[in-house]
């Protein structure tokens, strides 16, 4: 049967929920055909190392500073779940005498007699009713946030509860963790009450069930069809919509104008032309703008003899470096704040006389702050004398001066290698250009385009049934508790193999510049 002909809904139809919400609020179409059993797609991976925030492994302990007395209700599943999650949240509810300043409940379950069913992230209790939050490991939160309290709201109220405030528990940047387990201020309560007003969530569950009773929906005006969906990709309901995604034309980014930067490619286009292909070398102005366009014209990179050079007369031991490091939203050690960068792997390739390459680093365990054995092992194998190469090295020399800081015995040592620095990407950006590149300075394109036999522009690891694509979730991976050996291992034999891909993609990027 055709999806438009297909006949409307029984009068027993399964709860909503505050993803049925999203759905709708988005596109009255793409509700309907989750409703009707047409269930999403897998959401596209994110673009590997686009984050590089994680919760972190004090995540829970976090929320429980807040709540001594917390009680943790385990996310349900099916039917059976869910009502023993009821059941057990009225319980809780109704224990008046346990409820102090330390009561809470995290994933509270409520239904409500409209057919909807919600888990509130942190209930508590105030002193003129309950406080629910949605807890969020960010800065800010989103408006698919408020939606999501807006519901948890109404549904309590159904439940004849009052509700006293409703609102966002976000990260503090300003917290520093003091470490024992002290994560008193961490979060930072926005309240949601100006606002909440604004959304009409009883309205809106009446118009969900409309909507699922009736004929499919036509495609609302506005609808983000061609736009982005959450997870990367265009709309993850697209093909079984019927309705083409309508996707921008784009020039190919390998000819792209914004290649020469954003202000010139507007006064380029303004002056008719459609690709770097067709520009006169006398229009561009600096000299980089020139190497790009012949590069682009003639399909192959092009480099200017002053890297050779320049390189040629760095002299003494040459190592390769490349560092990794992870930001936490919630801290766990102590001395360190939400979403410091913090140093967790370093590899080395260090160019032996005899032609051959030693491969060194260090990578953290899960006991502890990393960060001096870090700062460590650097003054210990890096040596006196010789470049350290690395790509964007200002990124490495910050982290350096930040563990100098830290560390006031090591850092006479520390300091000391920072004039050591070669950047590559300098290096690159004054005196090479490959058209693989598509005007992306970014390391995983200049690695895709000039060292792809590295393979160091992607990561992938299948790991207990699911796949990562960044190195900073296997890290975060490692951290977590009860892991075997084997299971550990795994990690950080994918995080030792990666780092020393890294480094060989530098060796390939320092040859190539060497050629001219």
């Amino acid at each position: 049967m055709d999806l438009t002909e297909q006949a409307p809904l029984a009068e027993q139809v399964s709860p909503l929920d505050e993803e049925d919400l999203r759905r709708w609020r988005a596109c009255a179409r793409r509700f309907w055909l989750h409703r009707h059993g047409n269930a999403e797609a897998p959401q596209a991976p994110a673009e590997p190392g686009a984050d590089r925030m994680v919760d972190g492994p004090a995540a829970t302990q976090a929320l429980r500073a807040c709540c001594p007395a917390l009680v943790s209700i385990e996310a349900p599943a099916g039917d059976d779940e869910w009502q023993a999650a009821i059941d057990l949240t009225e319980r809780l509810v109704v224990d008046v005498g346990a409820q102090d300043e330390a009561w809470g409940i995290a994933g509270a379950c409520f239904a409500s007699d409209e057919g909807v069913r919600v888990r509130v992230d942190l209930l508590t209790r105030g002193s003129a009713g309950f406080k629910l939050f949605r807890v969020r490991h960010a800065t800010a939160g989103s408006e698919a946030d408020v939606d999501a309290v807006a519901l948890w709201a109404h549904v309590l109220s159904r439940n004849a509860l009052r509700v006293q405030s409703a609102g966002l528990m976000l990260v503090d940047t300003a917290f520093v963790y003091p470490g024992h387990g002290c994560y008193a201020g961490l979060y930072r309560e926005v309240d949601l009450a100006p606002v909440l007003g604004t959304r009409p969530v009883g309205d809106w569950i009446v118009a969900m069930r409309r909507c699922e009773r009736a004929q499919m929906p036509p495609v609302p005006l506005g609808a983000p069809c061609g736009a982005p969906a959450a997870g990367g990709g265009l709309c993850d309901a697209i093909d079984r919509c019927g309705v083409p995604a309508v996707e921008p034309t784009l020039a190919d980014p390998a000819y792209s104008l914004d290649i020469v930067g954003r202000e010139l490619a507007a006064e380029l286009r303004a002056e008719g032309y459609v690709d770097l292909r067709s520009v006169p070398q006398h229009r561009l102005m600096a000299e980089r703008h020139r190497r790009a366009a012949r590069a682009v014209k003639h399909g192959e990179p092009v480099l200017d003899p002053g890297a050779g050079a320049a390189l040629r007369t760095l002299a003494g031991p040459r190592r390769w470096l490349r560092f990794e490091t992870i930001g936490f939203a919630v801290p766990p050690w102590a001395g360190t704040q939400p979403y410091q960068a913090l140093p967790f792997q370093w590899s080395c390739a260090l160019a032996q006389e005899d032609g051959t390459v030693r491969h060194a680093g260090f990578l953290a365990g899960p006991d502890g702050d990393p960060r001096r054995a870090f700062a460590a092992s650097l003054v210990e194998q890096l040596g006196r004398e010789g470049p350290l190469f690395a790509y964007n090295a200002g990124f490495e020399r910050n982290r350096i001066r930040e563990l100098a800081q830290r560390f006031d015995d090591l850092a006479p040592a520390l300091e000391a290698l920072l004039p050591r620095f070669v950047d590559l990407f300098a290096l690159l950006r004054d005196h090479y250009y490959h058209p693989a590149m598509a005007g992306s300075w970014s390391l995983r394109s200049v690695f895709k385009a000039v060292a792809p036999q590295a393979g160091a522009h992607e990561f992938s690891l299948s790991w207990q049934g699911r796949t990562m694509h960044s190195p900073l979730e296997a890290f975060a991976a490692s951290l977590e508790r009860g892991l075997t050996a084997g299971q550990a291992g795994q990690l950080r034999d994918a995080l030792w193999a990666h780092g020393e891909r890294h480094c060989t993609a530098l060796r390939h990027i320092t040859q190539a510049l060497e050629q001219a």
